[in-house]
């Protein structure tokens, strides 16, 4: 919640310098994942910057200017995250943009933004090359390449491993980047990578990957996946049988 109004009154206080003393409204777009199974992450996101500017808007705005919330379900699709953002920059005339939701979507539409020189915060993308897109693109999450060597760092420790299974989806920003940054850590501890296996958005069955990896009995299983696929691998697992001492160890989407 702190860190919500903390970067509303960051925006806010830099562009309000445009403003006259005459009151007026700071408007600002959200684009979040709504619905779907990624609405998960996108809705209390969205229900985050609803507090926080009701929270602002009470206490008499940002030099009493009124925060104005211009909110869109960009679906977790890339086509719609750019339509979203047109609507914003175009139509709305939005001072900055939050979102998108995951990392696939920023990667289609906040090179938009940066083209026409839109602030645009990115709420929960930690896929690598984020902030590189260009100078208008920010981000507030820890990104994959900062947290997952030092996850597998301390699970390895910890946990005493010495072998591990990958599973991870091969067609999203965020879990392609999982992967290849646990793959780069795994490395890194002198771990053995005994199978590596994929899936694709939306499966929901992955008995078959998970047969292969219970097989050659690894130490832990490193998982590049989202809430929905996340959710069922975990379950699927340990009906078929993998022990609970198996862990499985996730990115900032797991």
């Amino acid at each position: 919640m702190k860190l919500l109004i903390r970067f509303f009154v960051f925006v806010a206080v830099i562009i309000s310098l445009a403003f006259t003393a005459q009151a007026a409204e700071i408007k600002i777009g959200i684009a979040e994942a709504l619905t779907g199974p990624v609405a998960k992450y996108g809705v209390p996101i969205k229900n985050g910057f609803v507090l926080a500017s009701e929270e602002i808007n009470a206490a008499g705005g940002i030099k009493g200017n009124k925060i104005a919330l211009v909110i869109e379900d960009e679906q977790a699709k890339k086509e719609e995250a750019i339509n979203v953002f047109k609507k914003f920059i175009f139509q709305d005339k939005v001072l900055a943009i939050f979102g998108p939701t995951l990392s696939n979507s920023a990667f289609a539409s906040d090179p938009f933004a940066n083209e026409q020189k839109t602030v645009v915060f990115g709420t929960s993308n930690t896929a690598e090359g984020i902030t590189a897109i260009g100078p208008y693109v920010f981000r507030n999450s820890v990104a994959e390449a900062d947290i997952l060597p030092i996850v597998t760092k301390v699970a390895t420790k910890k946990l005493g491993l010495k072998k591990v299974a990958i599973i991870y989806g091969n067609d999203d920003s965020m879990t392609k980047s999982t992967y290849e940054i646990f793959l780069r850590s795994i490395k890194a501890e002198k771990l053995e990578v005994v199978d590596t296996e994929t899936f694709a958005k939306g499966d929901i069955d992955f008995s078959a990957q998970l047969t292969k990896i219970k097989s050659l009995n690894p130490d832990a299983v490193f998982c590049g996946a989202l809430v929905e696929e996340a959710s069922n691998i975990i379950l699927q697992a340990r009906k078929l049988g993998i022990p609970n001492k198996v862990r499985f160890i996730g990115g900032n989407g797991f």
